[in-house]
């Protein structure tokens, strides 16, 4: 590869240079990572180091002329936050933050999002890899727009709410997902029934994944009016539609027999294979294998054995009885060194009992699918605008209707028993700038109930736009009626209207210049008789305000692409498993055709801080000012002293730090912050590198505590180069138990603390709770008297931590038996079986054996090798442990217990939680016989700890 004038190949992991391109880069190992950059020369990095800072004058001092003391902190005001800290913020630091700490704004697997660049509309669990994409909204201008997703986060089981709309669209979410609403984003059970929120107008997102007209048209005639189970038939009264039939039967190389439905006008057309066709096909095939062999020269006993096939069967099968499956034509063809294609595939495939319509419905999961459970299959999201119409087309012309009732009412409706289909069908319809309704009908047909979905679009314009855009088959005289009646002058009040408000009002009032309301009707053509502030307008209306008199709001308000739905109910919906996303630029996506809220953190740190009297610089370069006021609201935060600034550029952060010099400042996040001296893309490796070794100036020389918060890769790492965690003074990881309703923060790198420190907070719809006593909140839900538990001492950091490690050992179905750790080093799992087998004669080969550390925790240290010990024993003997005796020390491979660091932090936290006998290593138990209540054990190896527990 030719590199540029003036360039350097740059790895996106480590940030190594190389001259030319390289396939694996030599630091750090990673493939494909290296990305053409341009050279920066020596004077533009000092210039740029210099740039918007009034930098202290270094000078040398002697080692004896320094005072000897302890780096002076702040207290972040989080008791827990400061414990990973180290003691609290050190003036002067720079501390990196990743992970995802969520805080509880989730949506359950069933919602589904729109993929802007494919057309693809799926389950939220979806967006789990890769780089995707979905719709937000961009709440100045209120216009939606594709970003790309930057994270996804599982957020575990937890109790969820259903919300259901006027529109008929639901949204499952836990109670603090927040909503926009007219007053701004809300949390859901903040909302009350007739509650005003977000959705999309039109989603006018397509795919180009075109498939046969043919095949389209199947699909929408199955979910219709058609059957996909033992045979396949469609029912139609329609001239237009028994026609189509038969095209598309032709097209999959099959017939139409038609049956009268008893009492009806309608029949029955079933797909079947043509008479004789399939033993046409099967000679055709017998008669390729016989050429095949002959022109092979091979015995059919040894084509059969180089083939690995049936003998008998390939006789069969040249006798034309019945076919090969691909897979046996393609053995056979290789055997024998013809293409396969000269043994007849096609014949094969059509010859088979299943029709070509059989196999094709079943490769898009609807045969034998009930008319209740139909669904849009997937390809149809996928398919460009043009093939979207032609299936709405055919599926409104079998089960829908365009209608004018008796009052000369005119509306377009689509029927059916399946709330998924009706869904899918709303969706699509607004792709085409159809809002849509979708309503419950509850009927009987034959003294039998049943409850039908459907959906509506009513007044003479939608119904025109729909038959003009998608159209539909029959219905002749209807559309006749329709296409003479002129258009309204004015719109309907009941859809589509705009919430006001007392903003909208003192606007209008300042653009009309004191034109009374009778003047303003009059001139701009439309009727307004008073400024209630809760009356809605129709989007026409303020359109014809914006028209008369020119404003940026109001035009803003008339050509938005919301639509204000409004809430119908809000009801409790169980627990279930829950996602969310993290969205570039805007915190928020479309799912299941509303806005939704997504999420981030550091807010409560940067609340307590700026409450001790210290200003704060929170710099978003994701989020808008409102977004992070709103979720400032939802946690309580009035603080007076936060500042917020909306800024991706570095020089314009510098001078606004050097402007108002604040106390501390933090950065969500360092990858959308770029310098407009690199020419690269913001989040590139000279970017990140440059943008945190300025921020590392600033802090330094202002003595100013910096916060970046960064992206984490999906492999759970920091994104961007390593020298990033080596810039920094101190790294966290901000941990997410997905499983619980806890998360940790795990310092990694401290130059002012302990490195491994951990801190515990409690996830609640008012942010983050310091936990004071993890040990009493992990062992809380532990089972007393059961095989297979016990508690072990663990040391996080500075901190003692008390868990319970669980074990299973069962009989294996397999020779040998496996083994499984979840929490635990799985290597060091097997190491101790194999210890316990050697030196203890445990015979555990045949057996499975499971290890669990409850609460989600990742343990890595070797003092818990002994309660690992002690719960596969428990499990094996069938014994249990008392539950007050608790263990730690670390179990060489020749038995032996071995000391462990801390013995007496550990030994006082088991008699802190009511522990009653400790089992530890007999090299530390000295000093411990002076604690009260307690029994200390001391074993030299595991054979006496077993005895001691047993």
């Amino acid at each position: 590869m030719v590199k540029g004038a003036g360039t350097v190949y740059v790895c996106q992991s480590c940030g190594n240079q190389s001259r030319k391109w390289l396939g694996k880069c030599p630091d750090c190992g990673a493939w494909n990572s290296f990305v053409e950059e341009r050279a920066r020369t020596a004077g533009g990095k000092e210039a740029g180091r210099s740039a918007g800072l009034g930098l202290r004058q270094s000078a040398p001092v002697a080692y004896g002329d320094i005072e000897s003391q302890m780096e002076a902190r702040t207290s972040s005001g989080i008791a827990e936050f400061d414990r990973v800290l180290g003691g609290g913020v050190v003036p002067g630091s720079m501390v990196l933050i990743g992970g995802d700490p969520g805080i509880g704004k989730c949506l359950v697997g069933s919602s589904r999002v729109l993929d802007p660049a494919s057309g693809e509309f799926s389950s939220i669990t979806n967006w789990i890899g890769g780089e995707k994409f979905v719709l937000s909204l961009d709440e100045t201008t209120q216009r939606l727009a594709p970003r790309v997703v930057t994270a996804f986060h599982d957020q575990g089981v937890r109790p969820v709410v259903k919300v259901t709309t006027r529109l008929g669209r639901t949204l499952c979410c836990t109670p603090s997902h927040p909503l926009l609403t007219p007053d701004g984003w809300k949390r859901v059970d903040e909302l009350d029934a007739g509650a005003r929120i977000a959705a999309p107008r039109a989603l006018p997102f397509f795919g180009n994944d075109r498939m046969a007209e043919h095949e389209i048209k199947l699909l929408a005639y199955i979910l219709s009016d058609g059957s996909a189970q033992s045979s396949i038939n469609v029912t139609t009264a329609l001239p237009e539609v028994a026609a189509d039939l038969q095209e598309v039967a032709g097209r999959f190389g099959l017939q139409l027999r038609d049956y009268p439905k008893p009492g009806s006008l309608a029949r029955q057309y079933r797909f079947v294979q043509p008479h004789g066709r399939r033993a046409e096909l099967r000679q055709r095939i017998a008669e390729s294998l016989m050429h095949a062999q002959t022109a092979a020269g091979v015995t059919r006993a040894a084509w059969s054995r180089a083939a690995n096939v049936n003998y008998e069967m390939l006789n069969v099968w040249q006798r034309g009885e019945c076919a090969p499956s691909t897979i046996e034509l393609e053995r056979l063809a290789t055997a024998v060194r013809v293409p396969v294609a000269s043994l007849a595939p096609e014949c094969a495939t059509q010859s088979r009992m299943r029709t070509s319509v059989a196999q094709f419905l079943e490769s898009q999961k609807l045969r034998y699918t009930k008319a209740e459970n139909k669904f849009v299959p997937d390809c149809i999201f996928r398919l460009p605008r043009e093939q979207v119409k032609l299936f709405l087309k055919v599926i409104f012309s079998c089960d829908g209707s365009v209608y004018v009732d008796k009052r000369g009412r005119t509306g377009v409706s689509y029927s059916t028993i399946s709330k998924r289909l009706a869904e899918d069908v709303q969706h699509l319809l607004l792709r085409f700038g159809f809002v849509a309704k979708l309503r419950v009908k509850n009927s009987r047909v034959r003294e039998r109930a049943y409850i039908a979905y459907e959906i509506q679009l009513l007044g003479v314009a939608e119904t025109k736009r729909f038959l003009s855009e998608i159209g539909i088959w029959g219905r002749a005289e209807a559309k006749a009626r329709i296409a003479r009646m002129p258009l309204p002058r004015l719109s309907s009040t009941h859809f589509d209207t705009l919430p006001t408000g007392e903003n909208f009002w003192s606007v209008l009032r300042e653009v009309v210049d004191g034109d009374s309301f009778e003047e303003i009707s009059a001139k701009a053509g439309i009727t307004i008789r008073n400024r209630r502030h809760e009356r809605p307008l129709c989007r026409s209306t303020i359109a014809a305000l914006a028209r008369a008199y020119p404003s940026s709001y109001l035009q803003r308000m008339a050509h938005s692409e919301i639509y204000w739905d409004e809430i119908e109910s809000i009801e409790a919906a169980g627990e279930e498993r829950v996602y969310d996303l993290s969205v570039a630029s805007q915190a928020n996506f479309v799912a299941n055709d509303l806005i939704v809220h997504n999420s981030t953190l550091l807010l409560q740190v940067a609340d307590k801080i700026s409450t001790g009297g210290a200003s704060v610089l929170y710099i978003s370069g994701e989020e808008s000012e409102r977004q992070i006021k709103m979720r400032g609201e939802r946690l309580g935060i009035e603080a007076t002293n936060l500042y917020l600034l909306p800024e991706t550029n570095l020089e314009n952060i510098l001078d606004t730090v050097e402007r108002i010099n604040p106390g501390a400042v933090i950065v969500d996040s360092i990858q959308t912050v770029f310098s407009s001296k690199i020419e690269s893309a913001p989040g590139s490796v000279s970017q990140v590198r440059e943008v945190a070794g300025q921020l590392l100036l600033l802090a330094k020389s202002q003595t100013i505590p910096v916060f970046l918060i960064g992206h984490v890769t999906k492999e759970g790492a920091l994104a961007g180069p390593k020298a990033l965690e080596h810039i920094v003074d101190t790294v966290l990881y901000f941990e997410g138990e997905r499983h619980y309703n806890h998360r940790i923060v795990r310092a990694t790198k401290n130059r002012f603390g302990a490195a491994n420190e951990l801190g515990v907070f409690e996830m609640t719809g008012a942010g983050l709770v310091a936990v004071a006593n993890p040990s009493e909140m992990f062992l809380q839900e532990r089972p007393q008297g059961v095989a297979g538990s016990v508690v072990t001492a663990c040391m996080e950091g500075t901190r003692p931590m008390l868990v319970e490690i669980q074990a299973l050992v069962s009989g294996s179905k397999y020779g040998t038996g496996r083994r499984m750790a979840q929490g635990f080093d799985a290597n060091r799992i097997a190491l101790l079986i194999a210890m316990l087998e050697k030196r203890v004669g445990f015979h555990l080969i045949g057996d499975d054996v499971f290890v669990n550390v409850a609460g989600g925790l990742e343990i890595d240290e070797p003092a818990a090798d002994l309660g690992v010990v002690a719960a596969i024993a428990s499990s094996f003997k069938n014994a249990a442990i008392d539950p007050q005796t608790a263990v730690f020390g670390e179990v060489g491979l020749t038995g032996e217990v071995r000391g462990a660091l801390q013995a007496q932090q550990r030994a006082r936290e088991a008699q802190t939680l009511g522990f009653k006998k400790i089992i530890m290593p007999a090299t530390n138990t000295a000093g411990l016989e002076r604690l009260l209540g307690v029994r200390t054990v001391g074993v030299r190896s595991v054979d006496e700890a077993l005895d001691e527990l047993f």
